[in-house]
Formats: C-alpha cells, sequence, structure tokens
C-alpha cells in the first residue's frame, strides 16, 4: 500500500505535502481557504486536494456552501510516514481520534511502517491492527482493547 500511495510523490512534490499538512493542521477546510492562506492559485490548491483525495489521504465533508476537504487517517499515517508535519501532533490528532495513549499509538505505527514497510496497509487504524495481528506482529494491550469495540458482538447459545 505504501507503494501505491507512494505513486502519488508526496515525498517529491512539497507543495502536495503542504496542502496535505494545512489539511491536517487547519481542516477541514475548503480548496479557497487552502489556496488563500497558502498563497496558491485556487484551481492548483484544488487540483492538489483533489489528488489528496484520489489517493485517500482526504476525502470531502460536505457543507452547504461548498466541499470541504479533511484529512483522513490514511493521510495522517502517511504524513507521519514521510515526515511532511510535526510527528507529535499527528500521533496526538490520531490518539484523540480512538482515545488511546500516544505513545503506544506511536510505538504501534514505528514497528507497523518498519515491520511492512513498502508492503504495509496504511489505513484506518483499527484495519492496520487487525492486518499487523492477522500477519503475526504483536499488538499492544491497549491498541487491542481500543480495536475490539470495532469487532461485532457474537451471541453465545447455550445448549
Amino acid at each position: 500500500m505504501l507503494k501505491l500511495i507512494s505513486a502519488c510523490r508526496l515525498d517529491e512534490d512539497q507543495l502536495l505535502s503542504e496542502v496535505l499538512r494545512y489539511i491536517i493542521l487547519m481542516g477541514p477546510a475548503t480548496a479557497y481557504r487552502i489556496a488563500r492562506d497558502l498563497n496558491l492559485h485556487f484551481t492548483q490548491a484544488y487540483r492538489k486536494a483533489a489528488r489528496l483525495e484520489r489517493f485517500g489521504m482526504a476525502r470531502r465533508a460536505a457543507n452547504h456552501r461548498g466541499s470541504m476537504f479533511e484529512a483522513t487517517e490514511r493521510g495522517i499515517v502517511t504524513c507521519y510516514y514521510f515526515g511532511c508535519a510535526n510527528w507529535e501532533i499527528l500521533i496526538n490528532k490520531l490518539a484523540a481520534r480512538h482515545k488511546l495513549p500516544g505513545p503506544v499509538l506511536r510505538a504501534f505505527l514505528d514497528t507497523y511502517l518498519d515491520h511492512f514497510k513498502n508492503d504495509a496497509v496504511v489505513d484506518d487504524i483499527p484495519v492496520m491492527a487487525f492486518y499487523a495481528a492477522y500477519r503475526g506482529v504483536e499488538i499492544p494491550q491497549e491498541l487491542a482493547s481500543a480495536v475490539a469495540r470495532y469487532l461485532p458482538r457474537v451471541a453465545y447459545v447455550s445448549h
């Protein structure tokens, strides 16, 4: 998956990296606001945001006046991997979403991204945790309990 995400050239396109960082730190934001705050032409900002959307790093959050772009967890994790923003801010955003301790989440992400390298599935944290467990990578207990809430409850029938 990182190979696919690398195809968007986030590590080579400084402007794309700036737009992603802006959406993560200041978003959700319209293309107009991104263009105004980053001193870009509107179409340039819109194309970069649409490119991030195409690779799953941003999504449109509908509002009554126009499309707003917000960062996905894939976008935040990818930004963490490529270092396009302060890691502490990125970890805190992810930790707040899942009510997890930041150090546990950072240790998991570092281990996960290092272990799977370019073959890592980069998506929501629970998906990544399930993938890691499936592939035999130990996940921290705090993360396992947070991920467990996404599992369907099994009804036990006594005989």
